[in-house]
Formats: C-alpha cells, structure tokens, sequence
C-alpha cells in the first residue's frame, strides 16, 4: 500500500517537473537537462527501494493487516528470519504460504507480539506447529533434546 502511494506521488512530481522541462528547454536547455537527471535519480531511488523492500519479504511491515489477517515472525531451520501474513482459520490456525506450498501454524496466543507499524502478530517455528513462547524458550534451550517438539512435548510432560 505504502509502495503503491509512494509511486503515485513520484508519478504526479514526475507529471509537474516534465511541463517545466518543456518550458524550460525554450529558456535554459541546460536547466532542463538538470532537471531530467533530477528525475531521473529520483524514480531510479524508488525502484531500488521498492526491489530491496520487495525481495526481503518486508511488506508485512510496511502495509496494516485486514482483520482476519496476523504476521508471523517465522524462523526456518537455517535461522533465517521470514515476516509472513497468515489468515486466521478455524480453532487458532493460522494459514499461510511458504515454499509456494500451503502451511498452517497454530496461535494460542501465548506470546503476542505487535511489529513496528503496528500489526498484531506471534512467533513461529519451521519445525513447530504452534506459537513460540519467547520466555520459555529462554529456559527450554538449556533442555536436553534437539527436536523443538520433543522439548516442548518433555515440558508439557513435566509441568502436567
């Protein structure tokens, strides 16, 4: 949404500074030629923005989420951090799209987080299907096992 306004703006600069060029090449050709480089490199600074912003998945926070919608901050195995959308589902799933193939996680709503433009969101796990509780996990690193879900599933046995 943000990208989008922004090159309406860009648009509408580049619709003004181009009726002062034509009367600007009538007057001064060397000031138009400024002004065509001017705009030039701003239209280029919006494109490399809008890749860089693009290609980094960084849209989750920049545009607002719609109401059935929440980010996730998703690890993957590599530790490789992901802001992905997921759409609220049935019974505290959330689905969402990775690896172009179709994935659900589960939010219990243990650890809501909200990201910088203010969307609701939680933690996730490549290899857990529910929410990460940032604070237990603090404690559950120093637990025997490798498996996020046998940790999880000893801590449940402990604590029950």
């Amino acid at each position: 949404m943000w990208l989008e306004a922004k090159a309406v703006f860009t648009l509408i600069a580049a619709v003004l500074m181009c009726a002062v060029m034509i009367w600007e090449m009538l007057v001064s050709p060397l000031i138009a030629i400024l002004l065509m480089m001017a705009l030039t490199f701003i239209i280029l600074g919006d494109i490399m923005i809008g890749i860089k912003i693009t290609n980094n998945h960084l849209q989750p926070l920049m545009d607002p989420n719609k109401p059935n919608e929440e980010t996730c901050v998703y690890f993957d195995f590599a530790g490789n951090l992901d802001f992905i959308k997921t759409i609220k589902g049935s019974e505290n799933t959330r689905k969402f799209v990775k690896y172009k193939q179709n994935a659900t996680i589960i939010n219990n709503g243990d650890y809501p987080i909200r990201t910088i433009n203010g969307n609701r969101g939680f933690i996730g796990h490549e290899n857990y299907d529910n929410n990460v509780n940032l604070e237990e996990a603090e404690a559950l690193d120093k637990t025997d096992g490798e498996d996020i879900k046998e940790i999880y599933a000893k801590r449940v046995i402990k604590s029950g």
